[in-house]
C-alpha cells in the first residue's frame, strides 16, 4: 500500500500548497495523519478561508494574528508530539454545505477561519526548516473544478510542492456553477464552451494552464497534480487520459490518481516515460563587473532576492539538465549567494578579456552527455521557465544548430547551440559571444517567437533597471 505522503513525494521541510479543487481540505487532513504516524511534524495552514476542523485528542488550533506568537506556540506544541492548525481568527462566516457524511473521517464545523499570510508561511518555514506545512492556497465552494480569481491562490514563496488538484465527478457534468467554481473562467482557459459538457481536455488544460493550475507557483516548487476519482480501486481509463495529457507539460513529472474517500486513497501513479531526449545545459554568464551600471547587477533586488539568484531560479524550474553558473568580478562573493544551490559554479579568472571567456568557461563544465548548451544572461530577470522550455522543445523537435527567441521578429536571448559548434564557439575572442555564428548559420537556426519582450529586456543601465521594475509590477 503507497501512503498519499509517499504518492506525493513529501519529505522533511516541505512546504506543500494545495489548488484548485476535489478534495484539497481532505487530502490535507489525511497527510497530517499519515506524516504524525511517520513522527513528522506538521502544520495544516491556509491563505485563504477554510471550514474550522473538529479536533482530535492530540490536535491543537493556534489562533493568533501576531507574528512572534506563532513562532513561540507552534514550536511548543510541535514539541508535545501534537498536530498543529494555525489560523488567524474565526469568523462568523458560514457554511451551510459542510460535508456531513457520518463516515467521514474528518469532521467540521459550520464556520470558517481566517487564515494567514503568505509571507507568514515562509517565516514559519524558515525558523523551522525540519517542520512539513500543508497550506490550502484558494478555495473552490465545494466545486469539483476550478479557475483561479485575479486575486488568487495565495501561494507562499517558499512552496516546494504546488498540488494541483480537480475531481474526476466533474467529467460529463455541464460546464455551470453547479459544478465549476467560476466557469466562465474555466470557459477561458480551457476552450470549453459554457454549458458544454467537461472534458478530460477541458481538466487537463485548465491543471496545465499558467493561469489555472500553475498560477504562482514558485519557479524552486516540484508540481505533482492530483485527480480525485470518487470510486473504483484503480484508477480510471478518463484518469489516466488526463494524467497522459498533463504529463506533456514540461513541468509535470507525475500525476497521482486518488480516491479520497477510501481508507488507502492512492489508486495509481502515473509517471512520464523515460525517453531518450537530447540532453540540455543551461550555463548562465555572471561574471562581468556591470562597468556601464557603476555597481554590480548581479546584487539588484529581484523579488526579494538578489538578480543573480533570481535567475538561476528561474532556470532551476525549467527542464535543463544542468546548470553551470560562470563568475567572475566578486566571485567569493557571488559564490556565497549560491552556495546552497544545485549548480555547478565555475570561476572564470580570464572575465575582464570578454564575454566570450565566460561562455568558454562555461563550455568547459558541460558534462559530457549534454548534447547542447543554452547561454543565459544573469542580467535578464524578466525571462521565464516557460520561455526557456520552448527554446528546448524546438531544438529537441528539430536537432537545429541553433535555437533563439524572437519577440515582433527581433532576435533575443538566451541562445541554445548544438554541440556540434562548440569548437567553433572556442575561436570566439572579446565581447562577441555566438553572435557571429548565428550570421553565418541562419540557415540552420530556428526562431522561436515567444510572444513576451523579456527576451530583449537586460539591465545595463540604472535606467534599464527602474524600467524593468515598472514593467514587474504591472
Amino acid at each position: 500500500m503507497t501512503q498519499l505522503r509517499e504518492a506525493l513525494g513529501i519529505g522533511r521541510g516541505d512546504v506543500v500548497s494545495f489548488v484548485g479543487a476535489g478534495g484539497k481540505t481532505t487530502t490535507a487532513m489525511r497527510l497530517m495523519v499519515e506524516l504524525a504516524e511517520a513522527s513528522q511534524s506538521v502544520v495544516f495552514t491556509t491563505t485563504t478561508k477554510i471550514l474550522e476542523p473538529v479536533l482530535a485528542g492530540d490536535e491543537r488550533l493556534v489562533l493568533s494574528e501576531q507574528p512572534e506568537t506563532i513562532l513561540k506556540i507552534v514550536p511548543e506544541l510541535l514539541a508535545c508530539r501534537l498536530k498543529v492548525f494555525l489560523a488567524v481568527r474565526r469568523l462568523e462566516e458560514t457554511d451551510s454545505t459542510p460535508y456531513k457524511d457520518p463516515d467521514y473521517p474528518f469532521p467540521v464545523r459550520a464556520n470558517k477561519l481566517q487564515g494567514v499570510t503568505p509571507e507568514m508561511v515562509d517565516r514559519l518555514a524558515a525558523a523551522l526548516p525540519e517542520l512539513v506545512i500543508l497550506n490550502e492556497a484558494d478555495g473552490a465552494r465545494h466545486r469539483s473544478l476550478k479557475a483561479p480569481a485575479a486575486h488568487e491562490p495565495m501561494v507562499p514563496t517558499s512552496t516546494t510542492l504546488l498540488v494541483p488538484m480537480a475531481s474526476l465527478h466533474v467529467l460529463g457534468k455541464p460546464l455551470s456553477d453547479g459544478y465549476v467554481f467560476r466557469p466562465e473562467r474555466v470557459a477561458a482557459l480551457s476552450g470549453t464552451a459554457l454549458g458544454e459538457p467537461v472534458t478530460v481536455d477541458t481538466v487537463a488544460a485548465v491543471l496545465t494552464h499558467p493561469q489555472g493550475g500553475l498560477k504562482g507557483v514558485p519557479p524552486q516548487a516540484r508540481v505533482v497534480p492530483l485527480l480525485n476519482q470518487w470510486e473504483g480501486e484503480t484508477a480510471s481509463a478518463e484518469a489516466r487520459e488526463v494524467a497522459e495529457l498533463v504529463l506533456r507539460h514540461e513541468r509535470i513529472q507525475r500525476v497521482v490518481v486518488a480516491s479520497l474517500r477510501q481508507a488507502d486513497p492512492v489508486l495509481d501513479m502515473i509517471e512520464v516515460e523515460p525517453i531518450k531526449r537530447p540532453k540540455v545545459a543551461a550555463i548562465v554568464l555572471a561574471a562581468g563587473a556591470s562597468t556601464r551600471y557603476g555597481q554590480p547587477k548581479q546584487l539588484l533586488p529581484v523579488g526579494g532576492k538578489t538578480m543573480l539568484q533570481y535567475v538561476v531560479d528561474v532556470v532551476l524550474a525549467s527542464p535543463v539538465d544542468q546548470i553551470i553558473v560562470v563568475l567572475g568580478h566578486r566571485a567569493g562573493e557571488m559564490g556565497a549567494i549560491l552556495k546552497d544551490t544545485p549548480a555547478d559554479i565555475v570561476t572564470n579568472e580570464e572575465w575582464e578579456a570578454g564575454l566570450s571567456t565566460s561562455m568558454q568557461a562555461g563550455l568547459r563544465a558541460v558534462r559530457p552527455d549534454a548534447q547542447a548548451a543554452l547561454f543565459i544572461l544573469a542580467d535578464q530577470p524578466a525571462i521565464t521557465p516557460e520561455i526557456i522550455a520552448a527554446l528546448l522543445g524546438r531544438y529537441r523537435e528539430t536537432g537545429a544548430f541553433i535555437v533563439v527567441p524572437t519577440y515582433q521578429g527581433k532576435r533575443g536571448n538566451p541562445a541554445l547551440f548544438d554541440r556540434s559548434l562548440f569548437a567553433e564557439l572556442f575561436k570566439v575572442r572579446d565581447d562577441q559571444g555566438g553572435r557571429q555564428l548565428i550570421d553565418v548559420y541562419g540557415d540552420r537556426t530556428e526562431r522561436v517567437e515567444v510572444g513576451s519582450e523579456a527576451v530583449l529586456i537586460d539591465v545595463d543601465t540604472e535606467e534599464d533597471y527602474n524600467r524593468f521594475k515598472m514593467q514587474d509590477a504591472k
